[in-house]
């Protein structure tokens, strides 16, 4: 079951039971499964082993460190992360309080009535937002040190070359007739993300990370944490991927809904742009990692993103659609962006 049993044995000694009332159950089955559900008679838990053993790219923690001392700062801020009920420092391990098995993810994908679902969730969403900027002191010690700006510009480097591939491949219209159209969008995007400033929070944000348990939602893994922008972290947590899923695809959860919430719950007015400008990246970033993979589908890459997400005509396709119909403001460049995408692809 795990390649070190006492890891078990330290656990039930901690409940004062015997191993063999400890249940456990991989969570995510993965080659080298690190989650697991452990139930003791009624109860049930979560414990999280972290295979990094040492600190990495110039940061001063681990990730166990750095996702005990944040799971910490945030619950004793009220946010709805996991309560730790055990740990322990020389194997790397966290056993955390249970918090359901389905994910926003999850609901996104099976579910057409998740309004008021995401509604909670963005809500503790802004909570956990608003804890990290008033726990800067007690965390910034653990900030994983990545370079977002350089990261930014690589995402917009690939976008861009990305819609002149969707151009090309149209067929219909030549890369000469939008060539200044895009360049000059493409630096007004640029110049006004690159001037918003970054705010203090976790740094692996996706819907897979929201948990529902009985109508309650929780935040779960923090065990990089770092800055960047925050309506960055939004757009990343309210896409659903449907990875691994049978019929699943993308799913946006940002509407105009959504983000009038977030703007009545976080006291941010002028956001809508920011929220379309990542919105669009995001999208466009995932028909980059299509493209990609099928122009050299025996890379192994591209073999994890067919198994990950199946078709990829059909999240091509998918893709696409969400950047065209969405509406999210009245951003100049974003809505010409989306124009000259919709006159290729819908011809």
């Amino acid at each position: 079951m795990f390649d070190n049993n006492l890891i078990i044995e330290d656990i039930a000694t901690f409940f004062g039971v015997s191993v063999t009332d400890l249940h456990a159950t991989p969570i995510r089955k993965l080659s080298e499964n690190n989650i697991w559900k452990i139930e003791i008679g009624q109860r049930n838990f979560v414990l999280k082993r972290h295979f990094i053993h040492a600190p990495i790219n110039g940061c001063k923690f681990t990730p166990f460190e750095i996702e005990l001392n944040t799971l910490k700062v945030l619950k004793s801020k009220g946010c709805n992360v996991p309560k730790i009920i055990w740990q322990s420092d020389k194997k790397q391990s966290l056993l955390i309080e249970w918090c359901g098995n389905q994910t926003l993810d999850d609901m996104a994908q099976k579910q057409s009535n998740w309004h008021p679902i995401v509604s909670q969730a963005i809500s503790q969403f802004c909570y956990i937002e608003e804890a990290f900027k008033k726990s800067q002191e007690n965390l910034t010690a653990y900030v994983f040190p990545v370079n977002q700006d350089k990261k930014l510009q690589e995402i917009l480097g690939h976008c861009r070359k990305t819609i002149f591939y969707i151009i090309q491949a149209s067929k219909k219209e030549k890369h000469s007739t939008h060539q200044k159209r895009i360049d000059q969008c493409w630096e007004n995007i640029s110049n006004y993300l690159f001037s918003k400033p970054k705010n203090l929070g976790g740094l692996d944000h996706n819907s897979h990370n929201i948990l529902i348990n009985q109508q309650k939602v929780f935040f779960i893994d923090f065990a990089s944490i770092g800055w960047n922008w925050q309506t960055q972290r939004l757009v990343q947590s309210f896409n659903s991927l449907g990875t691994k899923q049978d019929t699943g695809n993308f799913v946006s959860l940002i509407n105009p809904e959504t983000i009038e919430t977030y703007m009545s719950i976080s006291g941010q007015t002028k956001v809508h742009n920011d929220i379309d400008l990542h919105h669009l990246l995001f999208y466009l970033s995932i028909i980059h990692r299509i493209l990609r993979a099928t122009s050299q589908p025996n890379h192994p890459d591209s073999i994890r993103l067919y198994n990950a997400w199946g078709d990829l005509k059909t999240r091509l396709e998918r893709a696409i659609h969400i950047i065209i119909k969405s509406n999210l403001s009245n951003n100049f460049e974003a809505n010409t962006i989306r124009q000259i995408i919709a006159d290729c692809w819908l011809r």
